[in-house]
């Protein structure tokens, strides 16, 4: 490689890495892009725009996708894809752009603990595991879990 040509990819290296969010994404397009679903908009309008498209539940499968609710904290609601179902209520899902901290935003965790911390234990909320204070957060309201197509 020419001396240019590294000092250019030098010049946007350090360029990528002034800007925190540059690499980051946010939770439909993780969704979109580690799934088969063609869903389009917002996360919180993906419940709606999932009917008559997609079977829709309260029970979690493997490779569905939870549906929280938008909040006042959660404008846009927010999706995350089902990994592994660990029993009726705990389960492992993968998202992004999930917390609030320095650093969290726009980035992928895999394998995160989500427990339905329901009234009724019917997945109506849903609270994430924070790894970074070891413990499980807030109630956050769901939709329910759109399954994947056969």
């Amino acid at each position: 490689m020419g001396k240019r040509t590294m000092a250019i990819a030098l010049c946007i290296l350090v360029a990528l890495a002034a800007v925190p969010n540059a690499f980051a994404i946010n939770c439909v397009q993780y969704v979109k892009a580690s799934s088969e679903f063609n869903i389009s908009g917002n996360a919180w309008l993906w419940w709606d725009h999932a009917a008559g498209i997609y079977g829709r539940g309260k029970t979690p499968r493997e490779g569905s996708v939870l549906v929280f609710k938008r909040t006042n904290k959660m404008h846009s609601g927010h999706v995350a894809l089902v990994s592994r179902v660990l029993d009726d209520r705990t389960l492992l899902i993968d998202h992004a752009n999930w917390g609030s901290g320095r650093g969290e935003k726009g980035r992928v965790q895999r394998g995160v603990l989500a427990m339905d911390c329901s009234s009724r234990h019917d997945w109506s909320a849903v609270c994430v595991w924070n790894e970074k204070f070891e413990v499980y957060g807030r109630p956050y309201p769901t939709n329910g879990f759109i399954y994947p197509q056969d």
